[in-house]
């Protein structure tokens, strides 16, 4: 059975996980591009006060007389470098690049351009290259910082942002998790409430749920209302129709019973049997059609009350061969299904089971993975042939053989309707026959 709670989660997992990473690597790229502008604006700035202090000397040559310098740009290999080069010759150099020269293209007056350039030690640098003019002459000026601490920086920035990401996901998870079983409580409030239906406990489902869920829940108890009452309408009908017939078969009853029918030797044996052979049909077909069939939705019967109250009224229909009809049910065995049907069952087995016996009658129900109910009688029993041919005919048992007939072949059909295994043997206890009813858990 699949839950509803499993592929909620797994979306959520999903989306969350995507929108995670896409804000994950929205902020990288972000803080990345804000970090290297405002190096970028650090640099050109640079370029800005170097040029400053540029000035051309009558001979040519260019001086920079700035009397402050970063100290990073005295520092070999510091990370920090600037270069000036007038028209396309290498001029000015920071102490900081020793002998190495930065990889530079002269860059119109107003402009600036700026890339990545290798230096010293293999340094990743950000170069901002800047244009002038001085004298008449193109300048351009190049401020470099080496990326490598930049990074350095932004991965640990990163990294503490991954935790902190990671926590608030897991955190988030959490709290829609728990969202989502809120959400879904009336939905196992229904499925408790279906529970309550089997055991008994009521007879219609609440109506205290979501409105998407309503109609179905309505639909629902609309159907059991449906059932109940077309049950009890189809009993009611089948008591009707049963008193309908009573009197004509009556009648003919005492047609067959006539001296003037009875001495014909043709008229007599052939009407007598055709009314017998019409009372059991009759018989037989109301009491299948009376069947309900499955769980009911009714409290569970009180199974020794009924158990006792059938064997008592067999006692009164056999007082004359006075058998010892003995019931044992083991104590909180449960029967969750119609009361007519249970009766009509152990009434067809016990009555089977009284026609045949010497003395004795048992019938005894307990728990064994489901309800095991059993009746046995201490009489001839049946052949093995006529076991194996009563467990492969099932409800044709009248066609077979005369005395396990039509009661047996109702006991099957009722067991089949609850899913039930009904089978035959000789009993352990009393000698005879024994027919057992195993009914799946409920």
């Amino acid at each position: 059975m699949r839950s509803l709670l499993v592929p909620l989660v797994i979306g959520l997992l999903l989306s969350l996980t995507a929108v995670f990473g896409v804000q994950w690597s929205a902020v990288r790229f972000s803080i990345d591009a804000v970090m290297k502008d405002y190096i970028a604006r650090e640099l050109a700035q640079e370029s800005d006060e170097l040029f400053g202090a540029l000035s051309l000397r009558p001979d040519g040559e260019v001086k920079l007389a700035l009397e402050h310098f970063d100290p990073s740009f005295l520092e070999p290999s510091s990370g920090r470098y600037y270069q000036i080069q007038l028209e396309r010759a290498v001029t000015l150099r920071s102490p900081s690049l020793a002998s190495d020269t930065l990889a530079m293209v002269p860059v119109e007056r107003g402009t600036r351009h700026a890339g990545r350039a290798a230096g010293p030690k293999d340094q990743l640098l950000l170069l901002i290259s800047s244009g002038y003019e001085l004298g008449g002459r193109p300048v351009t000026i190049g401020v470099a910082a080496d990326l490598k601490p930049l990074h350095t920086e932004f991965d640990s920035l990163m990294a503490r942002y991954t935790q902190v990401s990671l926590v608030m996901f897991a955190l988030l998870v959490v709290l829609q998790v728990g969202i989502v079983r809120l959400a879904l409580a009336p939905l196992r409030r229904i499925q408790a409430d279906v529970n309550r239906l089997e055991r008994g406990e009521i007879t219609q489902l609440g109506e205290r749920v979501p409105a998407e869920v309503l109609p179905l829940v309505r639909e629902v108890n609309r159907l059991l209302a449906l059932l109940t009452r077309r049950l009890q309408r189809s009993r009611e009908s089948l008591g009707n129709l049963a008193h309908a017939l009573k009197t004509p078969l009556t009648v003919l009853t005492h047609m067959a019973d006539d001296d003037r029918v009875r001495r014909d030797p043709v008229l007599g044996p052939q009407m007598a049997a055709q009314v017998g052979i019409l009372r059991s049909r009759i018989d037989a077909e109301l009491r299948r059609a009376r069947v309900a069939g499955g769980r009911a939705t009714g409290a569970p019967l009180d199974l020794p009350a009924e158990l006792d109250a059938l064997a008592a009224t067999l006692r009164k229909l056999y007082r004359d061969r006075k058998l010892d009809i003995t019931c044992r049910v083991q104590p909180g065995v449960q029967f969750r299904g119609d009361r007519e049907d249970l009766l009509e069952l152990c009434g067809n087995l016990l009555d089977n089971a009284c026609k045949w016996a010497r003395t004795r009658v048992l019938i005894s129900a307990r728990a064994e993975n489901g309800l095991l109910l059993t009746v046995e009688d201490d009489g001839p029993g049946c052949s093995p042939d006529d076991l194996t041919r009563i467990t492969r005919r099932g409800v044709r048992l009248d066609e077979e053989t005369e005395g396990y007939g039509l009661g047996l072949a109702i006991a099957s059909s009722i067991a089949s309707l609850y899913g039930a295994e009904l089978r035959f043997g000789r009993s352990p206890e009393l000698g005879g026959f024994a027919a057992t009813v195993t009914f799946p858990p409920n």
